[in-house]
């Protein structure tokens, strides 16, 4: 924070910089449910938001920033942010009693957020392309390992070096990520919450890819003779736990979380208060009681489990249980390549498959504050609050407002990035004036036609280009225009059960006539664990995915 000291060493200086030279201003849509609004001032915002940002040199440490703020409960219109020490020290309308002598940057198109958090990916195969699976899956080991007959999933291009895991930093960064769990670190750039944080002091998440030691393959469709079972005192000691858990759709997947939640003869009960189950998909209506009970999150990446599995965790069903839930991008194999195309995935199932069971807001959370909270962070990242780190996104809000600017913004849409204050990335204009004395290595970087900067060198000591050059054989791109090549598909299906496609006798795609399908707005066909029907579990004629009560007969109940 600093260099905002000589910001342009002209403390009485504004500078009006142009953002997106060229582009035309949207027109506003708040999707199917608009955000709570608060404008400061009284005043509506302009319906053709200017496309300018003035920067006011500062003579302090202090940062001011001004433009949309998306708080937990609202969005704020005019507001403002004051950072100090790489931390938030004001949030509200008005900071001015507190924001002598700090540098102004002032964008009212701005959609300022809390940095976005990966709570799942996994870097090793961050070069890797996406693979184009040939048929859909019951469990992971059979993808990996060939099990039941099925192929093996594509060849996988598998690197752990320092270089591999810095792409796959700097690929999620241009997506607008300021902290990562993704089973690797580098010095700089993202903060690595299962690794060292980057400098935030706090506990490191246990992450474990195969809790019950079963990475060769072992399936058990009951008994809880697994290779190994998790340490109740590990589990307890760790600040947060993330273990894989019943990733598929078959009696297998689901007998693992019963091995490990105490519902099974021999198994261990470690599903506790600081457990985020990764994917989740094989769970039921009683599961997700027992999640909710204790206070146990899950881990969605719903692009990879379709395009693996044909379905994703049931999260409207774990949604009405009271299960918080956090979203993860998974791998580039099978998953999203950063957070915004998650974000879209989860964004396109909502309004085609889940009838909009979920909110614009409660959505951004499951990549902000629900993110935090999966890793036990939540007292210091996650949400514009007083206190926490200034780990912050602004994005261009002049085609989308409040929480919708996020959940439809692509890379050129992430006008800055700071983390604890200190400026990553963003517009070329922007990092130039707000990071001067770091210019040396914040380098050009052309986005889409989009003059962008990003301060690689300053945090790596290397530059793009010798990045990628330190690579033998294909590596997958950090950025595309548009949809991604390739990119794994978000629309459920299984070959000879159902497409995805939505009818007007099949509203929500799950190959069911809504006449004859006890949740005709969400999706929900029978899994392989279901024995060929709709969970219904109270029996009273709403399926387990859409009863807001799933276990309690009628439509009122107590979680």
């Amino acid at each position: 924070m600093r260099q905002l000291l000589t910001i342009l060493g002209l403390a009485a200086t504004s500078i009006l910089i142009a953002c997106g030279e060229g582009d035309e201003p949207g027109t506003a849509d708040a999707g199917p449910e608009a955000s709570p609004t608060t404008r400061c001032g009284g005043t509506a915002p302009s319906s053709q938001p200017t496309a300018s940002c003035t920067v006011k040199a500062g003579s302090s440490s202090l940062l001011l920033l001004r433009g949309t703020l998306l708080l937990p409960d609202q969005v704020l219109t005019g507001g403002e942010l004051l950072v100090d020490g790489g931390k938030i020290t004001c949030v509200g309308c008005s900071c001015k009693a507190r924001s002598s002598g700090a540098a102004v940057l002032d964008c009212p198109h701005a959609v300022i957020s809390p940095g976005l958090i990966n709570p799942h990916d996994h870097f090793g195969w961050t070069r890797s392309w996406p693979a184009q699976p040939t048929v859909r899956y019951d469990h992971r080991h059979e993808w990996r390992k060939g099990q039941n007959g099925k192929p093996k999933l594509g060849a996988w291009n598998v690197d752990y070096g320092s270089a591999a895991t810095t792409w796959g930093e700097l690929r999620m960064l241009l997506g607008g990520a300021t902290s990562i769990m993704g089973e690797g670190s580098v010095k700089g750039l993202l903060r690595n919450l299962d690794w060292d944080n980057e400098g935030l002091g706090w506990h490191s998440v246990k992450n474990t890819t195969f809790p019950l030691g079963d990475s060769d393959g072992q399936m058990l469709a009951q008994g809880c003779s697994y290779p190994a079972l998790p340490s109740a005192s590990a589990v307890t000691a760790a600040g947060a736990w993330v273990p894989h858990v019943a990733e598929g759709v078959g009696l297998e997947a689901r007998n693992e979380l019963l091995c490990m939640d105490g519902q099974q003869a021999g198994g261990v009960d470690v599903v506790r208060s600081n457990a985020s189950l990764i994917h989740a998909v094989g769970t039921t209506a009683s599961d997700a009681q027992r999640m909710a009970k204790v206070g146990a999150r899950v881990i969605w990446s719903p692009r990879s489990n379709i395009s693996l599995y044909g379905f994703t965790a049931d999260v409207v069903m774990l949604h009405h249980s009271g299960v918080r839930i956090a979203l993860g991008t998974d791998w580039t194999v099978s998953g999203s390549m950063n957070m915004l195309r998650e974000l879209a995935c989860a964004d396109s199932l909502n309004r085609t498959h889940y009838g909009s069971a979920f909110t614009e807001r409660e959505l951004w959370q499951m990549a902000t504050e629900s993110a935090a909270v999966s890793a036990g962070l939540e007292g210091v990242l996650g949400q514009l609050r007083v206190g926490q780190v200034a780990d912050l996104v602004l994005f261009d809000g002049r085609k989308r407002t409040g929480y919708d600017a996020v959940l439809h913004a692509e890379p050129t849409d992430v006008m800055l990035v700071l983390r604890g204050g200190l400026v990553l990335h963003g517009d070329d204009a922007l990092v130039r004036a707000l990071a001067p004395q770091s210019g040396r290595g914040c380098e050009e970087l052309d986005i889409c036609g989009r003059a962008k900067r990003v301060c690689l060198e300053r945090e790596t000591g290397k530059k793009v280009a010798e990045l990628e050059a330190s690579f033998s054989g294909e590596t997958y791109p950090l950025f595309f225009c548009g949809t991604p090549e390739r990119e794994p598909t978000c629309i459920p299906s299984r070959p000879g059960e159902y497409t995805g496609v939505t009818t007007t006798s099949d509203s929500d795609g799950d190959g069911l006539s809504s006449d004859k399908d006890n949740c005709p707005k969400v999706f929900n066909p029978p899994r392989p664990l279901d024995s060929g029907k709709q969970p219904d579990s109270d029996g009273d004629g709403a399926g387990d995915a859409c009863d807001p009560c799933p276990l309690t007969a009628g439509s009122s109940c107590t979680q």
